[in-house]
């Protein structure tokens, strides 16, 4: 063999055995696999009482000292570190993979700018999280990844609103619900050609522990595909997939209990589903008084999300929080999820600060310990509708009390509902559209009409119900002729 194609078989094997150990998703899911199989490593929390007492305006003090961790190479795209503390005290380790090889980074103080906060920060400290940049156009931030196995993305010209998470447990089990973490993550460091982002995590909970990987991609819709695989150390009571958790404190469809000068003050307004039938759901969100959960059969949906339909400042009247500008969040399978059903839970709250919506995939088939749960979906944060332009979507959801009492001495219920869109509002107002009503049994419809508000161009469907003194469930859409031509709104009623 001469010397020349010696090289060149050497060069070959070099190069084959290097792509043989390129870190990837695989590495991940090895490495979740083989933890499972341990017991469930409780991590004390090894934060000093000084950040754990930390105020939210302190702990927002402490700022990269530089611009990103790629500052130096002239990359078009950044790496930024959340310091431990606050509420944030659970420490992640990070990783770089730079030619496929995987390298620790290290926490350093010097990576950190504290402000006016004179802290004694200890060797091992740990970072809380991350953060992502995309510097081309002016772009900025693009997601964060910080507390348990939250996460949240934007696209240009977006503010943050909605999160996702990695797994949802228990979410309304009353022993309470499971917060798996994201323990390790792995972050690729880009080229001046890269245009996506490309993050590995891993993790771990009492009950389970996952691998995922996160394809990023920036733009005026930032999309995230998601891969995921699961495996249960023990059988759970509720299985969350593709979580998604929002804020939602008042609307039009309620007043608050406290004096505030906005109009609306929430991240999303509604929940939209397509059911894999061909029919989509929108189901406003509400303040309610307790605890409701929501569960809506499904088989194979295209979708559901977490929507911010509003994109009226008027309505918000908040220069601030730009609750208009926030993204809605959709969730695009990617292969056929089979039977199950999107879950709806939303809690009481005063606060705009507090997360009290979350929206999840339950599986009908509930997953048993031993099982690799697979799974794969595209996030869209997105100002964009995913649901068909030829049918009215719910523009408004309005609830009040009728005029007069009812012979039990208590005033009907009036829902109101406005329906908008394209083809909708080309219908003329001397047609005659009709309305397709389901209701609990425990419902008594008093009246229902259906009108064209040649005012805003909208459709409006009035209900009136005698007041049922518990909670109920409505499901109606508009027909022209034999043919439905809205979404179906349903909203559950609670006194």
């Amino acid at each position: 063999m001469s010397r020349g194609l010696s090289q060149i078989l050497s060069g070959l094997l070099v190069a084959w055995g290097s792509t043989l150990s390129a870190f990837d998703f695989h590495d991940v899911r090895s490495r979740a696999e083989a933890l499972v199989k341990q017991p469930y490593e409780v991590i004390t929390n090894r934060v000093p009482e000084t950040f754990t007492r930390m105020s939210y305006d302190e702990y927002w003090k402490i700022t990269n000292r530089r611009t990103n961790y790629w500052q130096r190479d002239g990359l078009p795209m950044g790496l930024q570190f959340f310091h431990q503390g606050y509420i944030f005290n659970r420490g992640v380790k990070l990783h770089e993979i730079d030619g496929g090889r995987e390298t620790p980074i290290p926490f350093n103080v010097d990576f950190f700018k504290y402000g006016t906060n004179h802290f004694e920060v200890p060797p091992d400290m740990q970072f809380a999280g991350f953060r992502l940049l995309n510097f081309r156009n002016g772009f900025g931030e693009v997601a964060s990844f910080l507390g348990a196995s939250y996460f949240r993305m934007i696209g240009k010209v977006q503010a943050f609103g909605t999160s996702a998470r990695g797994l949802a447990l228990n979410t309304t089990a009353k022993e309470g619900e499971e917060f798996p973490v994201f323990e390790q993550f792995w972050i690729r460091r880009p080229d001046k050609n890269s245009h996506e982002f490309l993050v590995y995590a891993l993790l771990d909970s009492p009950s389970a522990t996952g691998a995922y990987q996160f394809n990023i991609q920036p733009g005026e819709d930032t999309v995230a595909t998601v891969k995921v695989v699961i495996f249960l150390r023990q059988p759970v009571k509720e299985f969350g997939l593709a979580p998604l958790t929002s804020m939602f404190l008042y609307g039009e469809n309620g007043r608050p209990i406290f004096t505030d000068f906005r109009p609306e003050v929430h991240d999303a307004d509604g929940l939209l589903i397509e059911n894999g039938r061909g029919e989509w759901l929108w189901h406003p969100l509400e303040a309610g008084k307790m605890i409701r959960a929501n569960r809506f059969e499904a088989e194979s949906p295209s979708g559901f999300g977490l929507m911010q339909r509003d994109r009226d400042f008027e309505h918000y009247q908040d220069d601030v929080a730009k609750f208009e500008h926030r993204p809605s969040v959709w969730v695009k399978p990617l292969g056929k999820w089979g039977r199950g059903s999107v879950q709806l839970v939303q809690l009481p709250s005063d606060s705009e600060y507090q997360d009290n919506v979350v929206a999840f995939w339950v599986p009908a088939d509930a997953p048993q310990p031993g099982q690799a749960v697979e799974l794969n979906y595209e996030l869209h944060w997105t100002r964009a509708d995913p649901s068909p332009a030829a049918l009215g979507h719910v523009r408004a959801t309005r609830i009040g009390r009728a005029l007069g009492r009812s012979a039990q001495g208590v005033s009907n219920l009036r829902f109101v509902v406005d329906f908008e869109g394209k083809y909708i509002e080309s219908v003329p107002a001397k047609e005659k559209l009709s309305v397709n009503l389901k209701h609990s049994d425990a419902v008594t419809v008093v009246n229902s009409n259906v009108f064209k508000n040649e005012i805003n161009n909208t459709w409006r469907l009035a209900i009136e119900i005698a007041d049922p003194g518990k909670a109920i469930d409505l499901r109606a859409f508009l027909l022209r002729g034999e043919k439905a031509i809205t979404e179906t709104w349903t909203f559950t009623w609670q006194p």
